[in-house]
């Protein structure tokens, strides 16, 4: 049996003093408990465009998720937990790159929060020696005026040790706790988030896909790797070679075929390199 821990509590004045962003955390909410910070934040959005740089973050969540519907494993006040709103227009194409963006931007905020130096995984999760440290989960829905509510998602592992993941995971996450040399400061990363998806996703940044795919690229696993990868009920096993924020992972194929594999429909099984698959993938 585990035994009970707590860390520090988030609040939205300590998170809003001298957060100094232009849209991102403009409207604060911190919950005890929810579903999910991305259903409350979709559910907020239904009021209008007065929700636009909403940042919603919650202690634990009853129902938190992955990409594919996998569930997001978080005892209570363990991980940091956030979703935020912005207002676009009604371009459903935009997923892909607001999701490297996003990536990037929760990359960085946890290299200048911590000791901690994660790499970006296609497509949504930071890896620390292979193991998940985090994900990242966007979702929309069109609103009244043409426009679309786009709702980033971002789960960050903060306090977890091992025991804490189930067995089956143990191998395959990790948390900041485990990784760093110091300890961690919850409300600081919060903070940087925030910030870092103001600069990231918030402004103009994000409608130059180039800039955004080179940062994705800087802090991403290195290209060439082996990959294996389920799409459509079919397996594919070769070596990535591109990474596109609207059409998604380009794989050189075995069979020498080039194949783009979209995010919202395939997985990777797993990601390895030229001793073979040595590192698991996906995990939830």
């Amino acid at each position: 049996m585990l035994a009970v821990m707590s860390w520090p509590l988030l609040s939205e004045e300590a998170i809003g003093e001298d957060l100094a962003t232009k849209r991102v955390g403009r409207r604060l909410r911190v919950l005890a408990e929810t579903t999910s910070t991305n259903d409350v934040a979709l559910s907020a959005a239904e009021e209008g465009p007065n929700c636009d740089g909403l940042a919603v973050f919650a202690e634990y969540q009853t129902a938190g998720r992955g990409r594919q519907g996998r569930s997001w494993h978080a005892p209570r006040g363990a991980s940091l937990l956030c979703s935020t709103v912005l207002f676009g227009p009604d371009d459903v194409s935009r997923a892909g790159l607001l999701t490297l963006a996003a990536g990037v931007a929760a990359c960085d905020a946890v290299r200048e929060a911590t000791t901690v130096w994660p790499v970006l995984h296609w497509p949504n999760d930071l890896l620390v020696g292979g193991k998940k440290l985090a994900g990242v989960l966007v979702e929309s829905r069109p609103v009244v005026g043409g426009q679309r509510a786009w709702v980033i998602g971002v789960g960050i592992n903060c306090y977890q040790h091992v025991s804490h993941f189930p067995p089956d995971l143990r191998d395959r996450a990790t948390s900041l706790e485990i990784e760093s040399r110091e300890p961690i400061d919850r409300l600081r990363l919060a903070k940087c988030l925030l910030r870092e998806l103001d600069r990231w996703v918030a402004d103009e940044t994000v409608r130059e896909a180039n800039r955004v795919r080179s940062a994705w690229l800087e802090r991403a696993e290195a290209l060439g790797a082996r990959v294996r990868l389920t799409a459509d009920g079919k397996e594919y096993i070769g070596r990535a070679v591109e990474v596109d924020p609207q059409y998604g992972l380009l794989v050189q194929t075995d069979d020498g075929t080039r194949v783009w594999f979209d995010a919202a429909r395939s997985r990777i099984v797993s990601w390895g390199d030229e001793r073979g698959f040595v590192v698991g993938a996906d995990p939830p």
